[in-house]
């Protein structure tokens, strides 16, 4: 049997792919560390961190945005977007996906869209010029 991280990261990619989210990618490494979901939601590409719990006396997962979770996280989608170019034109957005296992076939999902506190989401508006 999977283990419940593995076991919510599909379900978060479900959850998403429901709600009209094209899916990328699941569990994405790159040099800088790892995302669990990729996905494209309209003009953004949405990096999307899953956190799962299965003690429902304790509630939803913690959510910890500090600089450095910030931080990590812009690191990881320079990475995907170095890697992927096809993407790097497009809004940048950090969600979360929180997954409370209620019992073993029932879950409760909550989605923290941009959660990282932007107003904004990062865009690419200043283009360079190209090289002489």
């Amino acid at each position: 049997m999977r283990d419940l991280k593995t076991r919510g990261t599909m379900a978060a990619s479900r959850f998403l792919s429901q709600r009209g989210y094209e899916v990328l990618e699941e569990n994405w490494q790159g040099g800088a560390g790892k995302c669990e979901v990729v996905a494209l939601d309209g003009d953004a590409i949405v990096f999307v961190e899953v956190k799962v719990r299965s003690d429902a006396r304790k509630g939803f997962p913690a959510e910890r945005n500090g600089a450095s979770k910030r931080a990590s996280r812009e690191a990881i989608a320079i990475d995907y977007l170095t890697r992927h170019p096809e993407h790097v034109d497009m809004g940048v957005r950090f969600d979360v996906v929180s997954i409370l296992v209620t019992n073993p076939d029932r879950a409760l999902v909550r989605h923290h869209i941009n959660c990282m506190g932007a107003s904004e989401l990062m865009r690419p508006d200043i283009a360079l010029p190209e090289a002489a």
